[in-house]
């Protein structure tokens, strides 16, 4: 159990009021998620409480991060969600730092729940594709409408509230990447909207999935998010972060650099922070980071703990666990001499799963990869990077 933070995404509500056609519930193909209780209780969430405290204590865990989720986490009622909080802080604080998240699609929003997301420091993150034609591709209600104008109002409104004072609202914003849409377009939208963070992630996918051909390859993602790194280029605010993009410029940050053989990067100059993710549901049970659904036939076997029966020592010390650091560690012959590994690490461990080989394969987005790192290096150099500090970077 080595980490510093323990990071609880608490799927407080088990439904969405939305069809979004790239959910991960379709990638379950059953009823497992379906059949537990559509919304959390306030007694079921306030014995979580009592059950991390009791289990941070235990474990000297100093940091957590709880992340409402769902289905949309906004269809709780706005009291019940307010109970919920304060549950969690009269158990968890003073004794840890404890910080809030939550991701929505952003349809549902009042007045009631500013003030209440505001009184309680809640982070927000609202999932929108981009403009009209990019959301309308996958974000259409469950009667086929469009769920763009009420997502944009609101996230103008989680704006407007930054603005006067709670800035930890946001909001950043989560875009799927669909390369049916034109990623500069998307960014521009996006950045039009007065967003200080936002993130592009590539659909969930294994190697089981693979691609349909056409648009929809490995390497058309590479470009897109190649062409959205131009874009962030050509806008020209560093106050501007974009997850992907921070995390990639990080790499070839320099802290010092007296000689070409007395070189540090800002990524080596300090131990990084490690993060434990575990999964709350509505029903009390406790389960491994969701994430990893894509890797579906090997997620379907993963175990499943209640709170009101197992410790989180006892949770954590599953051989899950162990098998999950192992399954990071065991990269693909390909990985190994690749000289972007260092960057890229293998993938993410879902987009290595095969139903053959286990996660023992590159990512599937592996060419994409390629492409962006090679051509978003290109760009660092001509941009007046040092060529000699690349091969530093990329070599540590």
């Amino acid at each position: 159990m080595n980490f510093d933070r323990l990071q609880v995404v608490f799927k407080v509500v088990e439904r969405c009021n939305i069809n979004c056609d790239y959910c991960y519930y379709f990638h379950l193909g059953d009823e497992t998620a379906l059949a537990r209780p559509p919304v959390v209780s306030v007694e079921t969430a306030t014995r979580m409480a009592e059950w991390l405290a009791e289990g941070c204590a235990e474990l000297g865990i100093r940091m957590l991060s709880l992340s409402f989720h769902g289905g949309e986490p906004m269809m709780l009622k706005p009291r019940n969600f307010d109970a919920i909080c304060s549950a969690f802080r009269d158990r968890l604080e003073p004794e840890l730092d404890l910080t809030f998240n939550m991701q929505t699609n952003g349809t549902i929003m009042s007045p009631q729940w500013l003030d209440i997301l505001a009184r309680h420091r809640v982070h927000m993150g609202v999932s929108i594709d981009g403009d009209r034609l990019a959301n309308d591709r996958h974000r259409l209600d469950h009667r086929g409408r469009s769920t763009f104008e009420k997502t944009e109002a609101n996230l103008g409104a989680l704006r407007q509230r930054s603005m006067e004072g709670a800035e930890f609202l946001g909001p950043a914003t989560i875009s799927v990447l669909d390369t049916a849409n034109d990623p500069e377009q998307v960014f521009s939208y996006l950045a039009g909207l007065g967003l200080r963070r936002m993130s592009f992630l590539l659909p969930d996918r294994s190697h089981d999935a693979g691609f349909t051909g056409g648009q929809d390859t490995a390497l058309a993602y590479g470009e897109a998010l190649y062409e959205i790194f131009r874009a962030w280029l050509t806008h020209d605010d560093p106050g501007l972060r974009v997850r992907y993009i921070n995390e990639f410029l990080s790499h070839f940050q320099l802290a010092t650099a007296h000689s070409d053989d007395e070189v540090t990067f800002a990524k080596d100059s300090g131990r990084k922070r490690v993060t434990q993710v575990i999964i709350l549901h509505s029903d009390g049970k406790v389960g491994i980071d969701d994430s990893y659904i894509p890797a579906l036939s090997w997620f379907r076997e993963t175990p499943e703990y209640s709170v009101g029966t197992t410790t989180l020592r006892e949770f954590l010390e599953d051989p899950i666990f162990a098998e999950i650091q192992a399954a990071q560690r065991d990269i693909a012959p390909k990985c190994g001499h690749c000289e972007w590994y260092s960057l890229c690490g293998g993938g993410d461990l879902e987009n290595r799963f095969s139903s053959r080989n286990g996660f023992a394969n590159p990512s599937i987005y592996c060419e994409g990869l390629q492409y962006f790192y090679e051509n978003a290096t290109q760009l660092l150099v001509e941009n007046g990077y040092p060529i000699e500090y690349l091969d530093l970077a990329l070599a540590s």
